[in-house]
């Protein structure tokens, strides 16, 4: 679901999170005011993605014949679970290496080390 998130459909994203909800075309219009021209039909083509990956609800407007896109997560929740996507993928695919790693680069910076042991015990006590 949340594995391949593309630089245009970020770039969607960030036009829905600012707009709370919009149309193809109101997307089209956005991203070329922004330098980034694309065909009506590849902001469809990105529509239709998010929306089976869950990212974006679609609804039909009926008085206009168009389908209005609203963003299900916020920015900070969809960062998270891609986060949480791709840590729990590389547990399950190289857990030692990734363990190993981890603990390498955080043993130099105690700051990080002391996020992390807090931020352990707010989820401890929230079990």
């Amino acid at each position: 679901m949340l594995k391949n998130i593309g630089p245009l459909e970020r770039e969607v994203l960030e036009i829905l999170w600012s707009k709370k909800e919009a149309t193809a075309r109101e997307i089209c219009r956005d991203l070329e005011e922004r330098g980034n021209r694309k065909a009506y039909s590849t902001v469809r083509t990105i529509m239709s993605r998010l929306v089976k990956k869950k990212i974006v609800s679609q609804r039909v407007d009926k008085e206009n014949r168009v389908y209005v896109y609203t963003p299900l997560l916020s920015k900070t929740e969809l960062e998270k679970r891609i986060v949480h996507h791709l840590f729990r993928e590389l547990l399950q695919r190289f857990e030692q290496s990734t363990i190993s790693y981890l603990a390498e680069e955080l043993s130099d910076n105690e700051e990080e080390i002391k996020k992390i042991k807090q931020k352990l015990i707010e989820m401890k006590k929230n079990v």
